[in-house]
């Protein structure tokens, strides 16, 4: 049961400017998280899901105004403790809980330092550096550019898109060691969760010029097109954005892209004809080929680099191509520290805007690829789509019918032995998250979890695991989001892995 005390933190992790929050109250439990910036809206919802409703406050770092809280964000509300896993508490104690997401690095910030109990950059949330957007709003914009708003601690537990042993080669991210797998055996609780469907994302024009090669310049796929400036239209009203008319790129050319061996797009073809040459097709102004991709580290680029190029898994895995590329013959390569950093890297490219110096310093549209989770723009609110791999959308029914292999399974770790191992409440509420993580109830029912995912061409976003002991339905629904297959069948969860059917369930579908 919880304990209605304040957690002493070890001074020399912690300064003391990280309890003076805001709201003038300090934490009964203050937790850090690190990891995959893939899972932060999912984190969000699942921590907010435990609050007492009216009592949560939402802090985030505006290093980018334009996408706050892409490198921290932390919450604090009252938690009901009723809904913690470890027992029944005493009535009416339920313990103010100030949460700290770090996303910035991505999944091995959440990996690596944690198993070597490395103290990486936290926000600090104090009067100083944060203010209220409105009054009563409960919504904080926190600065991360002055003394005293970042602090260093030792991460409590992390997240990542895939399982820590694949943090090794160039996955490993910068000052940290490669993951040792028997060490992560001896001293890390690593808890699978759900699996996650990801997607590859193009800029709207190259989604444009991709239709009018597949569909043809007077299909409906192409004059039916959604208007994001007018607030009246309705993006699930156009056949642009359906299934139906999502253009494709097979498995083999989105490797050889991201490997860096098409430079241009008069190097891409469409049934036998450059994607430049093809009657209909407006131009960018820059004919290189630019690939938005993240930093070594990153879960997202991880797990791409698994799918499709077999980096790190197989002795003839290729690994991606690396920042900068080509800048006279192409291709660009940018490489982006988390997901809002890859969503503004293609809002870039595709606008022609120059929001980020590093991406566009000459103002020049391109057609680009990056890699998203899909739980992003379901809203078409920015300048990317999502497109088919082998004729397939990313889409959940398309995953647990086998059909879509772009999935990954998420883990949650924290250190069962060391130093600074997670006990007490703290396990407690972590341990609850990342239950929760793996509920099919949950994950179909909790607001901004997988019905704030509905694309106009489908349902998107997170799996349960029958390795969990959960049951698909087959034919999927979305009121049971469950997958048979798993990358955890014949041994431990290894990403590396084929996916296959859970012999226990032994549903699959065609």
């Amino acid at each position: 049961m919880f304990k209605k005390l304040s957690v002493a933190i070890t001074a020399t992790l912690i300064s003391s400017s990280a309890f003076a929050l805001a709201p003038t109250t300090a934490p009964d439990i203050e937790i850090f998280m690190s990891g995959a910036s893939a899972q932060d809206k999912g984190i969000a919802a699942l921590f907010s899901d435990l609050c007492v409703a009216g009592t949560l406050d939402t802090f985030k770092d505006v290093a980018n105004p334009s996408k706050k809280g892409k490198a921290h964000t932390a919450y604090f509300c009252t938690i009901d403790s009723s809904k913690i896993t470890g027992g029944t508490p005493a009535a009416g104690v339920n313990p103010g809980v100030l949460f700290h997401k770090r996303s910035a690095g991505g999944s091995a910030q959440g990996v690596n330092p944690v198993i070597d109990e490395q103290a990486i950059d936290a926000m600090a949330i104090n009067n100083s550096n944060c203010t209220e957007t409105a009054v009563g709003s409960k919504v904080w914009d926190c600065t991360i550019s002055n003394t005293g708003d970042l602090i260093q601690v030792v991460s409590d537990a992390g997240v990542s898109d895939v399982n820590p042993e694949m943090f090794i080669k160039q996955n490993t991210p910068f000052g940290s060691s490669p993951v040792d797998a028997t060490v992560v055996a001896a001293k890390m609780e690593v808890k699978g969760a759900a699996a996650l469907v990801f997607g590859i994302p193009v800029t709207t024009t190259l989604r444009d010029a991709l239709q009018v090669a597949e569909f043809g310049a007077t299909s409906t796929c192409v004059t039916d097109k959604y208007d994001p400036t007018n607030p009246a239209d309705v993006p699930t009203a156009h056949a642009a954005e359906t299934e139906a008319c999502m253009p494709t790129m097979s498995r083999a050319q989105v490797a050889s892209i991201m490997q860096g061996n098409v430079k241009r797009w008069s190097n891409f073809f469409v049934n036998g004809t450059a994607l430049t040459a093809i009657a209909g097709v407006s131009l960018p102004s820059d004919n290189k080929v630019h690939v938005c991709r993240r930093t070594n580290g990153s879960g997202t680029q991880a797990q791409m680099s698994a799918k499709f190029l077999n980096y790190p898994c197989t002795a003839g895995g290729v690994s991606p191509r690396s920042a900068p590329g080509n800048g006279f013959f192409g291709p660009v390569v940018v490489e982006n520290s988390g997901s809002g950093d890859m969503t503004q890297c293609l809002n870039d490219l595709n606008d022609g805007t120059n929001v980020s110096a590093r991406v566009n310093p000459s103002l020049k549209t391109a057609w680009a690829v990056g890699i998203q989770s899909t739980e992003k723009n379901a809203d078409l609110g920015d300048s990317f789509r999502f497109i088919k791999i082998d004729g397939y959308a990313p889409t959940l029914s398309n995953a647990v019918a086998g059909r879509y292999a772009d999935v990954v399974e998420q883990t949650f770790q924290w250190r069962k032995t060391g130093a600074l191992p997670l006990t007490g409440d703290k396990l407690n509420v972590v341990d609850t998250i990342a239950s929760n993580a793996s509920k099919p109830s949950v994950l179909a029912t909790v607001a901004k979890l997988n019905p704030s995912y509905v694309h106009p061409w489908g349902q998107a976003g997170y799996l349960a695991l029958s390795t969990n002991g959960f049951t698909p339905t087959i034919p999927f629904t979305a009121t049971n989001p469950v997958t048979p297959y798993s990358h955890a069948v014949g041994g431990p969860l290894d990403n590396c892995r084929m996916p296959v059917v859970n012999p226990a369930i032994g549903n699959s579908e065609l």
